[in-house]
């Protein structure tokens, strides 16, 4: 058991009996006692350094008997290598009577040796003349052994991190730079340990993403080590030696030992810099191309504007009823189409629209340009969100107001009022669009195959197109179509 002195150094059960002895005759035996019982290898010396007694666990270990070790006989179970320093040191000592502090190994009697803490102390007489030596050894194999096994792992660990991609720098409790594994070494083109955190910017060179000195309180590890803080994808700069900018992003956290103190903190980091110049020049080029999907949207909706314009303005003066709605529904058809790119104009979805929006809007106005005197309702109905690409979208927009435009004009033909509805259901297979009313119905032998309408050849072709069907509905009161199409 050690305590401390009043130097604050350590002391154990055997300095206190060095320091007890040196104090008495060495022939007293109550100290021989003492030292008999110390856990440790004990042994007694005249003043010139003549041993005439060791304790019994010398004995034990070494596997000697007290004729074999008296006088000069302990060289024999020191290391060879060694026991030219020990002696040396040991009759400096003698000369001097100063204390005798040396590690050295000891061999045991199995053979091996182990590494033993060797103390020796002057006992003087009143006037300080040196009368004997009192010694110790400590057996410290155990702790070599644990401090081996520590600095394996740790030299173990360092490897690992030192050959990750990604830059790794640890510091102590105080936040003093203790590692820079190889990646951030090349990162910064530099490495210095022992840093401290008020030093970072400058030792590494740090800046801010805008190119400004990075003030030492927000840097990630400063906020780790100070704060206590876990940072994630914070981004700065770091300007090396040779004066090259590299665009950094990491992450900084502390750590913590097993009852919570902390005992360090760690950044891990990346270059950041050409995956950033990549995400910058794609969304440059995201916004030219959306700039000019734009425009081509608006110019091909104005051009289709003016194209039902001519055809309204032609019908006006159509004298022929069928040639008149002729024109109109080609207007319609063409509507359709403006519908379309109007809505991609506005949105800034150029490749795909939400049908849940898309078709509730043509349905609307669909409904609302056939009929002008308001009779026939139209109720849309779509629970979820649906989002279809665009080259599907367009004929499927044209095939459901194909069913409706036949549905005002047949369905209620007669003037009364009525009601249609649009359903839209998916799944993960199909997507179905329903087109019932509750008019007049279909005509008596109707073949949804062989008719030879204008409306049911377009919906036919367009249906084929998106590798769909279309079906009847079979209805007490009015007629019902329902579109099939395959995800």
């Amino acid at each position: 058991m050690n305590r401390m002195d009043g130097d604050g150094e350590n002391r154990s059960v055997a300095d206190d009996a060095i320091a007890a002895v040196s104090a008495a005759d060495f022939g007293d035996d109550r100290f021989r006692l003492l030292a008999e019982n110390i856990p440790s290898l004990c042994w007694m010396a005249e003043a010139d350094g003549f041993i005439f007694w060791y304790n019994r666990r010398w004995h034990d270990y070494c596997g000697s008997t007290p004729e074999q070790m008296e006088g000069w006989g302990w060289k024999s179970v020191h290391d060879p290598d060694m026991l030219p320093s020990v002696l040396e040191k040991w009759a400096a000592s003698i000369a001097t009577g100063e204390p005798f502090e040396m590690i050295f190994p000891l061999r045991g009697a199995d053979g091996s040796f182990r590494p033993f803490l060797t103390r020796a102390q002057s006992a003087r007489e009143s006037g300080g003349k040196v009368t004997g030596w009192f010694g110790v050894n400590i057996d410290l194999s155990e702790q070599v052994e644990a401090e081996r096994k520590l600095q394996a792992a740790a030299a173990k660990r360092e490897a690992i991190i030192g050959q990750l991609g990604e830059g790794v720098i640890i510091t102590d409790p105080e936040g003093r730079i203790t590692f820079v594994n190889d990646s951030a070494a090349r990162l910064h083109g530099v490495a210095r340990l022992d840093v401290e955190p008020d030093e970072y910017s400058s030792s590494y060179h740090l800046l801010t993403e805008d190119g400004e000195p990075h003030p030492t309180e927000s840097l990630p590890l400063t906020r780790a080590v100070r704060g206590q803080e876990v940072v994630v994808d914070a981004r700065w700069r770091i300007r090396r030696p040779d004066g090259s900018e590299v665009l950094a992003m990491g992450n900084a956290r502390p750590v913590h030992a097993d009852d919570g103190s902390v005992i360090g903190a760690v950044l891990t980091i990346r270059d950041d810099t050409q995956r950033h110049a990549a995400e910058v020049a794609l969304a440059e080029m995201v916004k030219v191309k959306d700039v000019l999907l734009h425009e081509v949207n608006h110019r091909v909706t104005n051009s289709l504007q003016l194209v039902t314009s001519l055809l309204v303005l032609q019908a006006g003066k159509t004298p022929s009823v069928e040639a008149r709605q002729s024109l109109l529904e080609a207007k319609s058809r063409i509507a359709v189409v403006a519908s379309m790119h109007r809505r991609l104009y506005t949105t800034g979805l150029h490749d795909r629209v939400d049908l849940s929006i898309y078709l509730r809007e043509l349905s609307k106005e669909t409904v609302e340009a056939l009929d002008a005197q308001g009779r026939v309702t139209c109720n849309f109905n779509c629970p979820v969100e649906i989002i279809f690409p665009l080259d599907k979208a367009v004929p499927l927009a044209l095939v459901i107001s194909e069913l409706l435009t036949n549905a005002v004009k047949y369905a209620f033909a007669d003037g009364r009022a009525g009601t249609i509805d649009v359903t839209v259901r998916s799944n993960e297979t199909a997507i179905e669009v329903s087109v019932e009313d509750d008019g007049v119905g279909l005509p008596v032998g109707f073949d949804l195959l062989r008719s030879s309408g204008l409306g049911m050849r377009i919906i036919s072709a367009l249906t084929r197109q998106l590798k769909g069907k279309v079906e009847l509905i079979a209805k007490p009161q009015g007629a019902g179509f329902l579109i099939k199409l395959p995800l």
